[in-house]
C-alpha cells in the first residue's frame, strides 16, 4: 500500500479513516485534483481506489514538487543518493541510544558520544547561523548526526544554481526525512528549507525505498505542477466524475510552509470550492476551525462536517503540574453542495 514520502504538518493520514467511516469520500471518479498536495496523505487514498484515473497534483512549493518529479523521472538516481545520505547519517552517533531499564524495558537515554556541545557551536558562529562546515572540518570528534544534518542543510542552502536537480531533490527529501516532525520552515528572507533536525533516534534506516519505488510508478499517470492552486480548475472542465480534495495551509496554523497564507486567500478557496461543485464536481476543503465562524458564514448550501483532532506538533499546553499536553483543536471539512 502506498504511503506518503514523508511527514507533514497536517497531513491527512489519520483523518482519512474518519472521512470513511462516515461515508464522506466519493465511491466513483476518474479523474483527481489536488490543488495543495503536500505529502500526498488524500492522493495515496485515491490511488489506492482507482489507480486507473487521470491524477493531477499541484502545490506551490516548488522544492516539494521537484521531489515528486525526480522521483518519478528519475528514481533510481533519486533512492541512491538517499542511500549514501543514509548510511553516512546512521553511521554517526545520536544524541540518544536504546538501552534496558530495570524491568527490560527498551527505553532511550543520553548518549555522550552524540550530544549537543554548544561551546564548540559557539566558536563557529557567524551572524545568526553557525559556519556547519568549518565546525565539521576542524572537530573531527564532534561529527554527529546533529553536526552532519546541520552541514548537509548548510550546503543545500547554499547552492546558488538550481536546487532542482535530482541530487538537490534528493538531498532536501534526506532533510525533511531527519528534520524536526514534519515541519517546514524558512530561511529569513528566503524561501529555503531551515526546519531544525528532529530527535534523531534512527535504527536500521530513515527511509523506505520499496515505498519511492511505489510511487515512481504511481506518478507515471499523474500531470504535478507548480502554481496557484486556482489554475487546477481548469482541468475539472469537461469532467463527469471528477474529485477535488483541497487542504491549504490552515487558519490559524502554527506550521510555516513559506508562504503568507491570509484570510484573501482562504475566501479564494471557498470560492474555488464553489465553482467546482457547480461545474459538476465531488469537492471538499479541510482547514481547521478556530472558533470566529470564517467558515460558517461562508457555507452557503454546503455541508461542513467537524472532527476534534490533538495536534503533535507546535507549541504544547502547559499543565497545571508543570507537564505539557498536545494542542486540541477542532478541524472542518466543508463539502460542496448545490
Amino acid at each position: 500500500m502506498l504511503k506518503p514520502l514523508f511527514m507533514w504538518a497536517g497531513g491527512k493520514t489519520k483523518l482519512i479513516e474518519e472521512y470513511s467511516s462516515r461515508n464522506l469520500l466519493p465511491e466513483e471518479f476518474d479523474s483527481y485534483i489536488e490543488p495543495f498536495v503536500g505529502a500526498g496523505a488524500m492522493f495515496t487514498w485515491a490511488y489506492e481506489k482507482n489507480p486507473d484515473a487521470q491524477f493531477y497534483l499541484n502545490d506551490s512549493n516548488r522544492y516539494i514538487m521537484a521531489i515528486y518529479d525526480a522521483v518519478k523521472t528519475d528514481e533510481v538516481t533519486f533512492c541512491n543518493i538517499v542511500d549514501r545520505y543514509q548510511k553516512d547519517y546512521l553511521g554517526l552517533p545520536g544524541p540518544e541510544m536504546q538501552a534496558k531499564n530495570a524491568k527490560g524495558k527498551t527505553i532511550w537515554v543520553p548518549n555522550p558520544a552524540g550530544a549537543t556541545n554548544k561551546e564548540i557551536e559557539k566558536k563557529y558562529r557567524e551572524g545568526r547561523s553557525n559556519d556547519w562546515n568549518k565546525l565539521w572540518k576542524e572537530n573531527v570528534g564532534y561529527r554527529t548526526r546533529r553536526s552532519y544534518y546541520f552541514r548537509v542543510r548548510q550546503r543545500y542552502q547554499e547552492n546558488n544554481f538550481q536546487r532542482f536537480s535530482t541530487f538537490d531533490s534528493a538531498t532536501l527529501y534526506f532533510l525533511m526525512k531527519t528534520g524536526f516532525n514534519g515541519i517546514w520552515q524558512t530561511k529569513k528572507d528566503t524561501d529555503l528549507f531551515n526546519t531544525p533536525c528532529g530527535t534523531m533516534r534512527h535504527k536500521a534506516r530513515i527511509y523506505d525505498r520499496e515505498n519511492v519505488m511505489e510511487w515512481s510508478k504511481a506518478l507515471q499517470n499523474v500531470e504535478l505542477t507548480t502554481g496557484d492552486f486556482m489554475e487546477t480548475l481548469r482541468y475539472a472542465f469537461g469532467r463527469e466524475k471528477c474529485f477535488i480534495f483541497m487542504d491549504p495551509p490552515y487558519r490559524g496554523s502554527y506550521a510555516d510552509f513559506g508562504v503568507d497564507f491570509d484570510d484573501r486567500l482562504q475566501q479564494r478557496v471557498v470560492d474555488y470550492l464553489n465553482c467546482a461543485k457547480h461545474i459538476g464536481s465531488d469537492v471538499m476543503m479541510s482547514n481547521r476551525d478556530v472558533g470566529d465562524g470564517f467558515f460558517t458564514q461562508r457555507q452557503g448550501t454546503n455541508i461542513i462536517e467537524t472532527f476534534d483532532v490533538t495536534y503533535t506538533l507546535g507549541a504544547k499546553k502547559q499543565k497545571a503540574d508543570g507537564t505539557y499536553e498536545a494542542t486540541k483543536a477542532k478541524e472542518i471539512l466543508m463539502i460542496g453542495k448545490k
